[in-house]
């Protein structure tokens, strides 16, 4: 149920792959989009595309509440900050009607002590306490992630993993920005207070995402199993390790918490979400050779 389109539309996030999509979603909708920046430099395509661009962060209040004037609905990506300093700028946005906030699956299991979990938790909490209607999107694992294991595929093609026994329905970020434009250009009232789990098609295991990328690439992967600390170790090479310890426990919790396949894409957009092969194929010039790495699911 559509009805009439809503003011401005604030968009956070709006040159990453949910956020860039939202944009041109709503846009070629007929509905007036504000996105917010971190630099002039990141705006200058989405202003040629028809976007109004502002410049601010979500940790600073301040520039919130400037992009947040005369907005009519927002999309929230959660940060570090877990979307504190939004929360407070939106308690004090006048006609401001529906936050839309991009969260996690994370967030429907509050009881698991880790900061990527966390995050999502105390992020649904502060715009709950901003007294805005809310639409809270829980996306699990991004098909994206699929990047990760490009250095292998080039490489020796042994992805080296953690949890070998993690099964996921992986979603297409572009599914999540379609989600996302059909819920903003809904009457509030249709998912206001709601939360709405999201995932890709079908559970696939790391061996069955490692057949897909083969298949649709054409080069060999294959799965190897590492010990958790080990793998924390290696991975620590890359990227920061206490970010690689959370991940691994995000890996970990899956695996003996394994998710369902939800009905969410197609509840809200009426279509099917769409598949991991789908993604990859519209994605393959994405994949370029390097050096071989090791990485998580």
């Amino acid at each position: 149920m559509r009805g009439p389109l809503p003011g401005t539309v604030l968009v956070t996030g709006a040159s990453g792959a949910v956020g860039g999509r939202l944009v041109s979603r709503l846009l070629d909708s007929g509905v007036p989009v504000r996105a917010l920046v971190r630099s002039a430099a990141r705006g200058r395509a989405l202003a040629a595309a028809g976007a109004e661009t502002v410049v601010g962060d979500l940790a600073d209040t301040a520039s919130l509440a400037a992009a947040l004037h005369g907005v009519e609905r927002a999309f929230l990506l959660l940060q570090d900050e877990a979307g504190a300093p939004f929360a407070q700028a939106a308690a004090k946005a006048r006609g401001l009607r529906e936050v839309v906030v991009l969260s996690a699956t994370a967030a429907a299991h509050p009881e698991y002590d880790n900061p990527m979990f966390q995050k999502h938790v105390r992020g649904e909490r502060h715009v709950r306490g901003s007294g805005v209607p809310w639409v809270f999107l829980r996306p699990g694992a991004f098909a994206s992630l699929a990047l990760l294991w490009a250095p292998a595929l080039h490489g020796d093609g042994v992805v080296r993993v953690p949890h070998a026994g993690l099964a996921v329905p992986l979603i297409d970020p572009r599914d999540i920005a379609d989600v996302a434009a059909a819920v903003l250009t809904a009457p509030v009232e249709r998912w206001a207070g709601k939360a709405v789990p999201l995932s890709g098609p079908e559970v696939l295991t790391l061996p069955g995402r490692a057949a897909v990328l083969t298949a649709e690439l054409g080069r060999p992967l294959r799965v190897e199993p590492v010990p958790e600390e080990e793998w924390v170790r290696l991975t620590a090479r890359h990227i920061p390790e206490p970010y690689a310890r959370a991940l691994a426990g995000v890996e970990r919790f899956f695996t003996e918490h394994p998710p369902a396949v939800s009905p969410g894409v197609t509840d809200v957009t009426g279509r099917p979400a769409r598949s991991f092969a789908t993604w990859v194929r519209d994605h393959a010039a994405s994949f370029v050779p390097g050096p071989p790495t090791v990485v998580g699911g």
